[in-house]
């Protein structure tokens, strides 16, 4: 008898990128998609197909999440796929640990849209690459988000500087 190995997918990618349309083909038909994201659809204001982002509400949307992480790993959900940028800091430490404590196998995901592959070769050689063209994508990106999430391009522009092309699941459990 084969038995299934339980997996958790991080996803790994800047907005407007592809994360979410990658995620929810990770998850297929047997598993979940867990963004944070959601939590300013369903949780705050009145109209679920309405963004209703908050700063302030960040903390708990995060909470929310990784609660909704729990239940899928004690319900034995497979996949899980946790569709927020997944970097090397505390959170992703978070889901790294859960996911480990219930003896998932935690993989980091990237996108695989067109953009997000010249993209990421930009990102590998950030510190060769004119700043100009780093700033136009980040633009591009900011412009693409506003009609979901609205990421300022001040924030992309922070996370392309702060980018690993090269993070693994042990870079994660060593910050």
């Amino acid at each position: 008898m084969n038995q299934r190995k339980h997996i958790a997918y991080l996803m790994r990618g800047l907005p407007a990128c592809g994360k979410s349309h990658r995620a929810r083909r990770l998850a297929g038909s047997d598993g979940i998609v867990l963004e944070t994201d959601q939590y300013f659809y369903t949780q705050v204001g009145d109209d679920p197909g309405s963004y209703d982002y908050s700063n302030e509400r960040l903390s708990d949307a995060r909470s929310w999440n990784l609660s909704r992480f729990r239940a899928a790993l004690a319900h034995g959900v497979s996949p899980i796929v946790i569709d927020r940028g997944n970097g090397l800091n505390s959170e992703t430490l978070a889901y790294v640990l859960l996911a480990h404590e219930s003896r998932y196998q935690v993989e980091l995901r990237e996108l695989d849209s067109p953009w997000w592959q010249e993209l990421r070769v930009l990102l590998k050689y950030k510190d060769d690459v004119a700043a100009e063209l780093l700033d136009r994508w980040a633009e591009s990106l900011a412009e693409r988000s506003r009609q979901t999430h609205r990421v300022p391009m001040k924030t992309i522009q922070r996370w392309m500087q702060s980018w690993r092309s090269d993070l693994t699941v042990n870079d994660v459990l060593q910050c």
